[in-house]
């Protein structure tokens, strides 16, 4: 009787901290909006040169997991698929590609939604007549525009056959 008193009381804690950990992640949109376009369409710049820093550091890390070396263009991102994950790769290392892309889409989405005021001034690269509000404006619209429009990271997991779970990651960020 007392091992299942005790089971449950530790349970419960555990639980409770569990729960508040969750909820003390917060989204602090200050460090995503901007004063103008200029600063918006560098910080959108700089988040594309990041990716290919660490894209180009997630390759030679994991070079065996990768059949093409080549450079990642941060500026083509239909092309994402030919830098897949190779199926055959172990699981941790598909799974840290899914984080990195993860958090660079998650990145973008933020510095675009809070700025959705701007976002009409903003030239992606490759992405002609948009209505970038539009596809800033919520996640799900987001989510859409990423793998339908922007990028070919629908066609990467594919590759490497495993799902990264974007959609989920933009709702809890």
């Amino acid at each position: 009787m007392r091992f299942i008193l005790v089971t449950l009381i530790l349970s419960s804690m555990l639980v409770a901290c569990s729960s508040s950990e969750q909820a003390a992640v917060k989204l602090d949109i200050t460090q995503y909006q901007v004063a103008d376009a200029g600063v918006l369409q560098q910080r959108f710049n700089h988040l594309n040169q990041q990716l290919s820093e660490d894209y180009q550091l997630f390759k030679r890390n994991n070079n065996i997991a990768f059949s093409d070396q080549s450079i990642l263009d941060v500026n083509q991102l239909q092309s994402l698929h030919l830098h897949a994950v190779s199926r055959s790769s172990l699981k941790p290392v598909k799974q840290a590609y899914c984080e990195m892309m993860n958090d660079y889409f998650v990145q973008m989405y933020h510095l675009g939604n809070q700025n959705l005021d701007l976002m009409p001034q903003i030239q992606l690269p490759h992405v002609a007549a948009q209505n970038l509000a539009k596809d800033f404006s919520s996640a799900a619209a987001f989510y859409d525009f990423v793998l339908n429009r922007y990028s070919s990271y629908r066609q990467a997991q594919e590759i490497m056959g495993l799902g990264c779970n974007l959609k989920h990651a933009l709702v809890q960020s």
